[in-house]
């Protein structure tokens, strides 16, 4: 197929949306990728254009498969497929389709409008019903008398619509149940789990009779996802009262997803669940937040940070530790989550003492602070700056604080220490007792020589090396 086009009606209509008829009427017996590829090519349709290739990319699907979706959606009138070589699509509009007519011998067919009248009490079947039932033989290849049960099942299960039973056709055919023999089989099938079916809905705790689609449901997670019946009804039992089988339905793909399949696998998931939610509640009280909701925050952070090694306790421990940094979500741990990783620290004890450093640190910077006139209000930079006093350029505490005594009135008192310090790294001075001679000397406030700093020759290749070294360090690896 060359291109993708809206039909003079559909532009005359002026319809740039999906309409409700198609969605009333067209989507729910439609096939979900015959729907994909009928929606995204109206997409391409509407914006300048496209190709079955184009489509095939972005769906992931064969082009034969994209045009065996046009070939149905031509079937119900939607689309036009031109003569052209290769053909183009052409939308039509829904409200009107232009739907061909169907050729078949009325006589081949004869002997099942008859039965079909009698699985519908005598009534009289609509040409148009009759059409659609032809239609729907044809393309999944059922044989008549196969279409006939599956009618008789859907009737004799509830009050079903003609839309209802083409639906139940499509997806049995959809699975290859196309032959007498075949529905045959499936019915049986769904009859069997039918005891199965009302212990499943008594541990549900729901009193209603099975339906149809959920008895269908039941064999799909136990014959196609490889269920073991005790491992079903264990999560019935879990999701009793907590929103029937839809509610059901959710836990049934998350324990498909995890790979349990005994009874045994479901109560461990479930006990792991447990803890998994009781955890993320700890970490989300600790840090002072509220979520409706914790799902995300499980899915995004509680999770990974377990798959990363990290204990519990320890997760417990670094939030209120957070908190007490003034970091209150779970975006903001995770900063200190990755960190601590990168430092091979994720059991509680090594965040203990972690927390401990922090604080001894904190109380050093405090003191530093408090020394120089100023509040012991600890930012972030006072600790990089003491760190760098003391782990880099080897001051001790003393020192810093000698330095930080004369350091009052000063408007920005850690920046003066850093000023003063680096003087000192200059010059040698190590100790108290050099500090405090050098502060006796005035030599800091200038009224005295000033302090001989060294000079030094450097050759290019020297200066050249010690830039690479200082390139090569990445400040982003300090600790936090």
């Amino acid at each position: 197929m060359s291109d993708l086009k809206l039909g003079g009606e559909y532009l005359r209509d002026g319809f740039t949306e999906i309409d409700n008829v198609f969605l009333a009427r067209y989507l729910p017996e439609a096939d979900a990728t015959d729907c994909k590829v009928y929606l995204y090519g109206l997409y391409l349709a509407m914006h300048g254009g496209g190709s079955a290739e184009d489509i095939s990319l972005a769906l992931r699907l064969t082009e034969e498969r994209v045009a065996d979706a046009f070939r149905y959606w031509e079937e119900t009138g939607l689309v036009t497929l031109t003569k052209s070589v290769p053909p183009s699509v052409v939308y039509n509009s829904v409200k009107a389709p232009v739907t061909p007519p169907v050729k078949y011998n009325a006589g081949e067919y004869a002997e099942f409008v008859d039965e079909l009248r009698r699985v519908f009490g005598g009534r009289e079947i609509p040409v148009q019903d009759v059409v659609r039932y032809v239609e729907l033989m044809r393309r999944y290849k059922i044989e008549p008398n196969a279409m006939l049960l599956i009618a008789r099942y859907c009737l004799g299960r509830r009050s079903a619509s003609t839309a209802y039973i083409l639906t139940v056709a499509a997806n049995w055919a959809k699975e290859g149940n196309v032959t007498e023999a075949d529905v045959n089989a499936k019915i049986s099938d769904l009859e069997r789990g039918s005891a199965a079916m009302r212990e499943l809905y008594g541990a549900l705790g729901l009193k209603s009779e099975p339906s149809f689609e959920d008895r269908n449901m039941y064999l799909y997670w136990t014959k196609e996802c490889g269920f073991r019946p005790d491992a079903v009804l264990q999560a019935a039992k879990i999701c009793r009262g907590k929103g029937g089988m839809k509610r059901m339905t959710r836990f049934m793909e998350e324990l498909k997803a995890a790979g349990a399949e005994t009874q045994a696998d479901v109560l461990d998931y479930q006990k792991k669940k447990e803890e998994l939610h009781s955890l993320a509640e700890k970490i989300v009280s600790n840090l002072g937040a509220y979520y409706a909701s914790l799902d995300a925050v499980i899915e995004t952070y509680v999770s990974p940070w377990l798959t990363l090694g990290f204990e519990p306790e320890a997760l417990e421990e670094l939030s209120r530790f957070c908190l007490r940094r003034n970091l209150k979500t779970p975006e903001g741990m995770n900063v200190y989550v990755e960190k601590l990783y990168k430092l091979g620290v994720v059991t509680a004890e090594g965040i203990d003492r972690y927390i401990k450093t922090q604080a001894a640190l904190d109380k050093a910077v405090g003191e530093v602070r408090e020394a120089a006139g100023a509040e012991p209000i600890v930012t972030q930079r006072d600790r990089e700056f003491y760190r760098t006093f003391t782990e880099t350029w080897g001051f001790s505490h003393d020192v810093v604080l000698t330095v930080a005594g004369h350091a009052s009135g000063q408007p920005f008192p850690m920046t003066y220490i850093n000023k003063i310090l680096l003087v000192f790294k200059e010059n040698g001075i190590f100790s108290a007792d050099k500090a405090e001679a050098f502060f006796s000397s005035g030599r800091h406030t200038g009224k005295k020589a000033p302090v001989r700093l060294i000079e030094q020759n450097y050759t290019e290749s020297e200066l050249a090396g010690a830039f690479r070294s200082l390139d090569e360090i990445d400040p982003d690896e300090e600790d936090v």
